[in-house]
């Protein structure tokens, strides 16, 4: 057995030495670049998942679900709202100064206190990072907070640096970054490509490859193209259509990630939007079948659902996975009650570039029941700053959400107002949903937890601010060269990345 160890390892020291002699960059292909470099600021999985690399969480999960120390290295309640946590020593920042307490305080009250941060409801409800020491914090929030630890292993929950951001300020921190992470910043060519290099001194032990390069490719065939041609090494999102491409060819092969995104159209719900009428809202829902999107643009692999549910997602009301509304008269019927008589009304549908497909299909089906339409769609870059921006896009607009969580408690407080991601952008406030997800999410007996969860969802059915198209099954393709798995919550970690045996 030992000696089967020794081959196996020898084995996979000659590959690295093979893999690193010819190529010490690891290259990935991402449909869209980051927005910016501002973890608590962002709200777009890609970046999520490109951001791993240079920060960390105080507490990462594995590709289990399982907490695992990082920053952090021991956490305990002390109280109801108060939990006490160990920072982990001699761990430095990208430019060599180190991390501290200090550090955790900044950042957790920054996104705490700042309602203009996209991430802020999600920790509204922290109220103090109390300093013990250098390595040691209490945090200290206004309600018992069941999803607390996984608060802190989320999107919005990278650590950043309070010298750099008093110093340097927000806007050079969010562009030219610093973390803790495997991976330190280089540059970045908007629409083009981002380039960090290893950082010698990662408390977790450097990363294998030298440089790691994410391409923005929107076009999933001409990532694919350079996947089997070897230019980039791993594309996160590989379209239906070219997954055979992928398997037939001698250089690459697809992992399939089930994982708890979910396609939907965000409806603009703001005074003078033809959106803004609950009936047309309806009436689009009814007349889009959903179990065909899914067919076509995931050759079956997604499935449709009427909320941001999946069977991995805990408190996931499971009667609302793997069902839908497709009834075409009846979406005639409810233009008619809006007062729209057959081609009396017209949409626009916007997105990035990658929505075409989705976009074409949608189309299609509001034609069908007499919805006229318009398509606008943007480079990855432009359709950020407009989506970002409340109030920029007109009628409907395209997304994909996930929740690193997997806690559909997270998921609901994207449309709670004033401040969730979601609410800002369809412009959707009702205060009894907003209260009802606020007391789910400080409820720790399950039973009425579930009730609560249950009772905000039946809000979001009858008003539709969103309207959830169907869960999506991943396809990354992957260079036969490279051992790299993907992960349901989307992020690329590149740390756990190396040459395959």
């Amino acid at each position: 057995m030992k000696q089967r160890y020794l081959q196996w390892l020898l084995a996979t020291v000659l590959a690295a030495l093979a893999f690193g002699n010819a190529q010490s960059t690891v290259t990935v292909a991402v449909p869209e670049g980051p927005p910016g470099f501002d973890p608590q600021n962002n709200n777009r999985a890609v970046a999520s998942g490109i951001y791993i690399n240079l920060f960390d969480y105080l507490i990462f999960k594995d590709a289990d679900g399982a907490f695992q120390p990082a920053l952090a290295t021991a956490w305990e309640p002390v109280s109801d709202t108060a939990w006490r946590v160990e920072l982990r020593q001699g761990v430095l920042w990208h430019d060599g100064a180190p991390f501290t307490a200090a550090d955790v305080e900044f950042t957790f009250e920054r996104v705490a206190n700042d309602p203009a941060l996209l991430r802020h409801s999600y920790y509204a409800g922290i109220t103090d990072v109390e300093v013990v020491n250098d390595h040691e914090v209490i945090f200290h929030t206004a309600a018992p907070d069941p999803t607390f630890l996984s608060a802190l292993s989320r999107n919005g929950a990278s650590v950043i640096p309070r010298h750099y951001y008093e110093s340097a300020g927000v806007e050079k921190a969010s562009l030219e970054p610093i973390g803790t992470g495997p991976y330190k910043f280089v540059e970045y060519r908007t629409d083009d490509r981002l380039v960090l290099e290893a950082f010698d001194d990662y408390w977790g032990g450097r990363p294998q490859f030298d440089r790691a390069v994410f391409r923005v490719i929107p076009e999933s065939s001409t990532a694919v193209s350079e996947l089997v041609t070897g230019g980039v090494d791993i594309v996160t999102s590989v379209k239906v259509s070219e997954v055979a491409r992928v398997e037939a060819s001698s250089s690459a092969h697809i992992e399939r990630v089930g994982s708890n995104s979910t396609q939907y159209i965000t409806f603009n719900v703001s005074e003078g939007q033809v959106t803004a009428d609950p009936l047309v809202r309806a009436a689009i829902d009814y007349a889009v079948d959903d179990s065909l999107l899914a067919e076509v643009l995931t050759d079956g692999a997604g499935v449709p659902v009427r909320a941001r549910v999946s069977p991995e997602t805990s408190f996931s009301p499971a009667g609302l996975y793997d069902t839908y509304l497709y009834d075409v008269e009846r979406a005639r019927e409810l233009l008619a009650e809006a007062g729209y008589a057959a081609g009396g009304l017209t949409v626009t549908l916007m997105g990035n570039t990658g929505h075409a497909d989705i976009a074409d299909l949608v189309a299609a089906m509001l034609a069908e029941v007499g919805i006229g339409t318009k398509i606008e769609l943007f480079e990855s870059s432009v359709w950020n700053s407009k989506y970002w921006q409340p109030g920029d896009f007109t009628n409907i607009a395209f997304g994909a959400s996930s929740d690193s969580s997997f806690d559909y408690g997270n998921s609901l407080i994207d449309l709670t107002c004033p401040d969730g991601v979601h609410a800002r952008r369809s412009h959707w406030c009702n205060e009894e949903y907003t209260d009802l997800v606020d007391a789910a999410n400080t409820e720790f007996d399950p039973v009425k937890r579930a009730e609560l969860l249950s009772a905000a969802t039946d809000i979001l059915l009858d008003e539709r601010p969103q309207y959830y198209l169907y869960s999506n099954a991943t396809f990354v393709g992957v260079s036969d060269r490279l051992s790299f798995t993907p992960r349901a919550d989307s992020l690329i970690v590149l740390a756990e990345t190396t040459a395959a045996p």
